[in-house]
């Protein structure tokens, strides 16, 4: 019989999750930060920024719930 390996939690998860902030279309974000999802009640990890081509700035989100998401930013 094989056992499953018990892994440890990171602690820089851990302080990620203590630090965040709620979503707004009017804050700015970098990558790696936390984000929480009122209308989702979800959180997720900004794993990507950048600017469409129209100018307007997004930032692609991972979140625990919902999976991957786009969403705008200032």
């Amino acid at each position: 019989m094989v056992r499953a390996k018990t892994i440890k939690k990171d602690e820089a998860l851990s302080k990620k999750k203590s630090e965040v902030r709620d979503y707004s279309v009017t804050d700015t974000y970098d990558k790696g930060d936390m984000v929480y999802h009122k209308v989702w009640d979800d959180t997720g990890e900004v794993i990507e920024v950048g600017t469409t081509d129209d100018g307007i700035n997004k930032m692609k989100v991972a979140f625990e719930k919902v999976g991957m998401k786009t969403l705008r930013m200032a």
